[in-house]
């Protein structure tokens, strides 16, 4: 068995954190055009898929300083991997939430239909990856479980992740986060879909306001 090495899975180096960010900042824009169903869809989307790719960066970040880790200088074997399966599961269930809430829009939505066109393939590997994790409950209880990890995992040095029998490309997940972000930007017209990414994307969000204010003399206004 080998350590996943982070090298093996792709970063993500689109602007998911300026996205979120335009999309705060949108509150206090009028957009008459827009109804409030969709309103709510595109809101509900940029949160779930930007949560997943939130889990994905730190799944790929505890990787990372796995493969950093020194016994000598740590003081001891610091297991950073043991919260990627956590990381790996939550990102998982948010991206095939998304890709089926994606999917139902394909009749509506251009970029929705050539999201869905390009990724059937990936997607339905990872509903069939995700459906298995969700049946889990009941095969375990009655034994059930088969060969393979019982928890999302990292396998061949990072390059997939595997549950049970199954298996599906790391790569592949991170091409449908990818995708699933041009689909959200695109619900945000005025937001620059190749802007630069922002290096603290995963920070919470500062809102500053100021304030100016004109001192009227009185009596300035009578007559």
């Amino acid at each position: 068995m080998t350590l996943p090495i982070a090298k093996n899975i792709p970063e993500i180096d689109f602007n998911i954190g300026g996205l979120r960010s335009h999309a705060i900042l949108s509150v206090f824009v009028a957009e008459p055009g827009l109804s409030e169903s969709d309103r709510k869809i595109r809101g509900w989307l940029l949160h779930t898929v930007f949560s997943a790719a939130r889990h994905y960066s730190r799944a790929r970040e505890l990787v990372a300083q796995q493969n950093d880790a020194d016994q000598q200088r740590d003081g001891g074997l610091v297991l950073h991997l043991l919260d990627v399966s956590e990381n790996i599961e939550d990102c998982v269930t948010g991206v095939c939430r998304s890709c089926m809430a994606v999917r139902r829009m394909v009749d509506k939505s251009e970029p929705c239909r050539r999201f869905v066109e390009a990724y059937s393939q990936q997607i339905d590997e990872l509903a069939k990856l995700r459906n298995q994790f969700e049946h889990m409950h009941g095969q375990i209880v009655s034994g059930e479980t088969g060969s393979g990890p019982i928890t999302m995992s990292l396998s061949d040095q990072g390059k997939s992740i595997g549950f049970r029998k199954l298996k599906l490309n790391i790569v592949s997940l991170y091409k449908l986060i990818h995708g699933l972000y041009q689909v959200v930007a695109s619900m945000y017209p005025s937001f620059p879909i190749n802007s630069t990414v922002s290096g603290r994307a995963w920070e919470p969000k500062k809102l500053t306001m100021s304030v100016s204010a004109t001192v009227i003399k009185k009596g300035e206004f009578d007559g």
